[in-house]
């Protein structure tokens, strides 16, 4: 676990909270915290006050809690400097004649935009009893109940897997009871381990996969389980592709997602033009790639043509989640 002082710089820092209580020696061997400094002096009185209740909030939050949020900062930071790369590498000479504030505000337009994207996908795994939880609770709830509803959903789905797993492996019921009831993490190792174990009783009874020879196999059944269930993934997904299906939905997913470039070519519009214009761009991007993946029928695209953007983009998410969207 990272000191206190660690938590509370980078989760200050990347949320450019940090304020002048934070020790002159830390700032003198830090560019991020003298940035995170300077931008603070240009605060108004109102974002001062803001920000130092989010940190009186954050002291009071729990453990558990102090480290998802430092997790949601980190990803946040890295999400922008990635943003920030690659505009320079499509159009560097725009961006750096551009004034700071106005690339600031583009940056943050296109990070946001990709935070409501992945806020989107992490929704749509909820039920709606704990969406309807969420709905007027306050930020510190929420991340409590983003945690207890990742760790229920772990536990969950761990012990469905076991049991399933281990009446495939013919396991007597008093073993897949007591692997149902070891502790989080190990019940997560003991699902990998009856996966590759009923892998192996496939390949014994059916023979190799397609395209693998003994020694590939052999060599697979070497690896810990974890590594093994990763390597067999990446397998089978090269298979899906080897079908088409996979391409397809991975050129809707490439569709559905922000496009950093068009932000900055659309950067001399007023904010809520351009906003219009690329959830336009991308709803048509998404329209062909449905059409010419056939992922859905033609009725159901016109369909989806006719509803509101919410409705477009919340059924383009449905498709991706049923066919399983492709990592990025």
């Amino acid at each position: 676990m990272m000191p206190i002082r660690t938590i509370l710089v980078l989760v200050l820092a990347a949320a450019g909270w940090l304020g002048q209580d934070t020790p002159k020696s830390a700032s003198a061997t830090s560019p991020t915290i003298e940035s995170a400094r300077k931008r603070w002096e240009r605060f108004s009185p109102e974002e001062k006050a803001r920000a130092r209740t989010r940190y009186e909030r954050f002291l009071a939050m729990t453990e558990e809690e102090r480290e998802q949020l430092v997790e949601s900062a980190r990803q946040l930071h890295e999400r922008s400097e990635r943003v920030q790369k690659e505009l320079g590498q499509k159009d560097g000479e725009r961006l750096a004649t551009m004034e700071p504030a106005k690339r600031r505000e583009l940056v943050h337009e296109i990070v946001a935009e990709e935070s409501r994207a992945v806020g989107a996908r992490i929704r749509g795994q909820f039920p709606e009893s704990w969406l309807a939880r969420l709905e007027n609770a306050t930020q510190e709830e929420r991340a409590r109940a983003f945690l207890e509803f990742r760790v229920h959903q772990r536990d969950r789905v761990a012990r469905y897997a076991i049991g399933e797993l281990g009446r495939h492996l013919a396991l007597p019921a008093e073993e897949i009871r007591r692997l149902q009831e070891l502790p989080g993490n190990e019940r997560c190792d003991a699902v990998l381990d009856l996966r590759k174990r009923l892998s192996a009783q496939e390949v014994d009874e059916s023979g190799l996969p397609p395209g693998l020879t003994r020694e590939q196999w052999d060599a697979w059944l070497a690896l810990p389980p974890e590594q093994f269930f990763d390597t067999f993934q990446r397998y089978r997904e090269s298979r899906i592709f080897a079908q088409g299906k996979r391409e397809a939905v991975r050129a809707l997913f490439e569709a559905a997602r922000p496009h950093p470039e068009r932000v900055l070519a659309l950067a001399d519009l007023p904010a809520d033009e351009r906003r219009a214009k690329l959830t336009a761009e991308r709803r048509e991007r998404c329209v062909h790639a449905l059409r010419d993946g056939n992922l859905l029928s033609a009725e159901e695209i016109d369909a989806l043509t006719r509803g509101s953007d919410a409705e477009f983009f919340l059924a383009v998410r449905r498709v991706l989640r049923s066919a399983g969207s492709p990592k990025r």
